[in-house]
């Protein structure tokens, strides 16, 4: 399979210009508990499926902090908007690679954790990868989700960095170049394509720093219409 690159640029750069105008408004989303999330029907959880698995990484050491951030708490939440959009890419799944499931690494991410990424990261290399927990990252808001690709086999598809790879090797805005220099392969930026395309397809917008990151709203929506999530 050769990738197409009109299509590595597909949705990176997705926020309308029809939304700017909230940036300008002075709103500020209200906040919300973890634990009200769980009763809010605002919100669905995501569960094990026939095109889904969870590896909840943030739930275990095996991320970037070597921590638990999560205290335990495995399960996995997106708003409703989102959850919907998901659904549809599920469909598209199904339908055009059966026997496939998305990965899931992370949803709903309450801003305390995202205060703990960011005192990892401010003031390194690492910072422009991780959202400030003051604003919020869409993470925060339960309308952004982490995710790749499992085969019918059950094996991951190779994507060229593993999850939260604070590189240039994992942007996909810089792709072309990545290929052109031989640090990504033809194969692995199909793959990033095949996961991309039914995304965006879905109605996602792919972050430009993470290839495994995608967002259900642009940031002028999910931080002025939706509440965010301590």
């Amino acid at each position: 399979m050769t990738p197409t690159a009109p299509r590595s640029r597909r949705g990176l750069l997705a926020p309308a210009l029809a939304v700017l105008h909230l940036l300008a408004c002075g709103f500020t989303a209200p906040e919300m508990s973890l634990q009200h999330v769980i009763s809010d029907p605002a919100f669905v959880e995501i569960k094990d499926g026939p095109a889904i698995r969870l590896d909840l990484r943030y739930a275990t050491t095996n991320n970037f902090t070597h921590t638990d951030l999560y205290g335990g708490f495995a399960r996995t939440f997106l708003r409703r908007e989102a959850a919907a959009k998901f659904a549809d890419a599920q469909a598209i799944l199904r339908r055009e690679h059966p026997g496939w499931k998305f990965l899931i690494w992370d949803a709903l991410r309450p801003r305390s954790v995202q205060r703990e990424f960011w005192k990892r990261v401010v003031g390194t290399p690492q910072e422009k990868y991780v959202a400030n927990p003051d604003p919020g990252s869409i993470h925060n808001f339960g309308l952004a989700i982490d995710l790749t690709l499992i085969d019918a086999h059950g094996a991951p598809l190779d994507m060229g960095t593993d999850f939260d790879d604070f590189s240039k090797a994992a942007e996909p805005l810089a792709e072309q170049d990545l290929l052109k220099s031989g640090r990504l392969t033809a194969a692995q930026l199909a793959n990033r394509m095949i996961l991309r395309d039914i995304m965006t397809r879905a109605g996602f917008i792919q972050l430009p720093e993470e290839w495994w990151h995608y967002d259900a709203f642009p940031a002028a929506i999910a931080k002025t219409r939706f509440a965010i999530v301590e």
